[in-house]
């Protein structure tokens, strides 16, 4: 590692190469600490302490070791741990060195860049959780994650912010977008009057938030001025987007675009914008207006349900009922499909299979190659904006994709407000070869709906949400069943199962699941089962209540580190099934999560009538919720009642 004078900050230098027709940062280069990165680039999200040592757990030892061969930039949020087994004594072992010399012996020099985020949005539901075993600290809680950060000599840095969740109640994002902001400029400070503290002074990135372009805009404008006269330069990172992706991305084109128009003329080519938690079919739209990185989790999460990316076409398949694969990256060439599939089909989950490889190796093989694909799409558009060609690269990549639903409001979007694109990529579609002139109709049709009506679908988007705002500031003492009440008559089985994101409870994927199977096994039946959900905040919340405001309105996620509020859910269910025991003549609660799990743990300890399913799971996380065995065995436990 290069070594920095204590008396100054080392600042990065930028060479902008081309420009978009924007005017804003095409093809750029990001020097920091001797490591050069061409933009746009996607960083593959990785977890660095998945255990005691340098040697990884699980998937991440062999997704680790390929990345750091091949020299990859890599993110990682610097909370992550809170995820794993580590407690503070082995966190101090992490801490006393930086991240590149623990895993030098395992898996050589790494001269890549590390991204070290600061672990927000981990924070961002459980904001009571005591963290001071791990050296964090409530009120000097910015500056405590930036040691962690500076510790592992991250080469990149995201100050402390605090997410928007979609449809928070306006005083409370407003309270938060001023936290953040508070926090960055208390970051930069840091950064450049405490040098002496700093083995090498990392490139900082100000998290930006805000509801609306307008409302980041002038967000982006105070940091500005906020920062004036403390870095020279730095960074913008975008977040609260991961919740918009997917579901309206034209808020989040809005929201980026209002970052990119409120940086001031004189800096716009020496500020880099980095998009948390974006990534696919998306990046090469951002990109043109002005994104230089972003980053990606989701192959990670696809592998686990081994699914398979389909390279130029993006299409998920199950990987045990493909045929073949059409694809030449480096690990397809490395891990035939016919020898993932016999390993897959070995029962053995901790024991080398039949090919002499661990499950887990092929797991991260599918992760490492739906990475590819996604890292290939922007590899296209940075081609693209390297040759001044940026309007003709993102043309042809939206005809490539143009059937895909979730980009039509991000292309309405970008249409509206760059007509030479719209009038551009209308007149590349509607002269796009075709069979029959039917469907050279429907295809214009289909083209033309792109660009059609977006005022009144952003107005009616705008409605919905602005109809259904959701708070932070709720309290488990917000809801609690009530002292007078009484089972519904004809309930004679409880059955309890998490809470979702989606309110209310009984429209949500979890819970819609669960009525199905149960519908399907019994019939008018069911209505003998009581459905309680067992909320992170709350404690139970019989389905009688699921539409009062506090259960609608709360916005919460329990987290496996949050042990106070583990053990006060787990106290009131107990309670409740104390009182209510002779109401039914089976309980049962089922749960894959740890979270949610370690509460029915305690619960079924110290109530011993409660039943905890599924008995045995892979892995203690929410796939296996949908898992047709582990549905199966919920099932014949409510058989021998009904």
């Amino acid at each position: 590692m290069t070594k920095h004078s204590q008396t100054e900050a080392p600042i990065p230098t930028y060479h902008t190469v081309t420009s978009t027709p924007h005017g804003r940062i095409g093809e750029l280069r990001l020097s920091t600490n001797n490591r050069k990165l061409e933009t746009p680039v996607l960083y593959p999200v990785i977890n660095f302490l998945t255990g005691t040592s340098a040697r990884g757990g699980g998937v991440w030892k062999y997704i680790l070791k390929i990345l750091m061969q091949q020299q990859t930039p890599m993110l990682s949020q610097i909370l992550h741990f809170l995820d794993f087994p580590l407690t503070g004594r082995y966190l101090e072992n992490w801490r006393g060195k930086s991240m590149r010399e623990h895993y030098r012996e395992q898996n050589g020099v790494y001269e890549g860049a590390f991204f070290l985020d600061s672990g927000g949005f981990k924070l961002l539901y459980n904001t009571g959780m005591d963290l001071q075993e791990f050296g964090i600290h409530k009120e000097t809680e910015a500056e405590d994650i930036l040691d962690f950060q500076l510790g592992f000599e991250g080469d990149i840095v995201a100050s402390l912010d605090y997410p928007l969740p979609p449809n928070l109640a306006r005083p409370e994002a407003e309270e938060r977008m001023q936290q953040s902001l508070t926090n960055a400029v208390r970051v930069a400070e840091r950064l450049t009057t405490n040098t002496s503290e700093i083995r090498t002074a990392p490139y900082l990135y100000t998290c930006c938030h805000g509801q609306s372009g307008e409302d980041i805009s002038d967000y982006v404008s105070q940091l500005f001025a906020q920062m004036s006269g403390i870095l020279p330069s730095f960074g913008l990172a975008v977040g609260s987007l991961v919740p918009l992706r997917g579901k309206d991305d034209s808020e989040v084109m809005e929201l980026v675009n209002g970052v990119v128009q409120a940086i001031p003329d004189n800096r716009r080519d020496t500020t880099p914008i980095h998009a948390f938690g974006v990534s696919g079919v998306l990046t090469p739209l951002l990109a043109y207006i002005g994104v230089d990185t972003f980053d990606s989790s989701g192959y990670i999460h696809t592998s686990r349900s081994l699914t398979y990316s389909q390279p130029h076409t993006q299409k998920k398949l199950r990987i045990m009922e493909m045929d073949e694969t059409d694809c030449g990256c480096y690990i397809c060439e490395a891990y035939p499909l016919q020898e993932i599939q016999q390993a897959f089909m070995d029962k053995q989950s901790y024991r080398a299979t039949s090919t002499g490889k661990f499950k887990s190796e092929y797991y991260a093989a599918i992760g490492l190659h739906n990475f590819q694909t996604e890292a290939d799409i922007l590899d296209e558009m940075r081609t693209a904006i390297a040759a001044d060609d940026a309007l003709e690269g993102l043309v042809r990549h939206l005809a490539k994709y143009q059937n895909f639903r979730g980009l039509r409001r991000a292309t309405a979007w970008l249409s509206e407000n760059d007509r030479t694109l719209a009038v551009r990529l209308a007149r590349t579609l509607i002269q796009t070869p075709t069979p029959t002139k039917a469907k050279h109709t429907q295809q214009s049709l289909n083209q033309l709906e792109l660009f059609g009506d977006t005022e009144n679908k952003t107005q009616t988007a705008q409605g919905d949400r602005e109809s259904q705002t959701v708070s932070l500031a709720y309290t488990p003492d917000d809801f609690r069943v009530p002292c007078d009440y009484m089972v519904p008559d004809g309930k004679e089985i409880l059955l309890m199962i998490p809470c979702a994101g989606k309110k209310p409870y009984s429209l949500s994927r979890t819970h819609t699941m669960v009525a199905n199977r149960l519908q399907i096994a019994f019939g008018e039946g069911q209505e003998r089962i009581h459905k309680i959900t067992l909320s992170g905040l709350y404690g139970p919340v019989p389905e009688e209540f699921e539409t009062e405001d506090a259960v609608v309105r709360y916005d919460f996620q329990l987290s496996p580190k949050n042990k106070a509020q583990i053990e006060q859910c787990a106290t009131r269910l107990t309670d409740y099934l104390q009182k209510y025991t002779d109401s039914y003549t089976l309980k049962i609660g089922y749960a894959t999560s740890r979270a949610y799990r370690a509460v029915f743990k305690l619960t079924e300890e110290r109530f011993p009538g409660f039943i905890l399913l599924p008995k045995e799971l892979r892995q203690k996380r929410l796939a296996e919720f949908f898992r047709h065995t582990n549905l199966d065995a919920l099932v014949e436990a409510i058989q021998d009642k009904l």
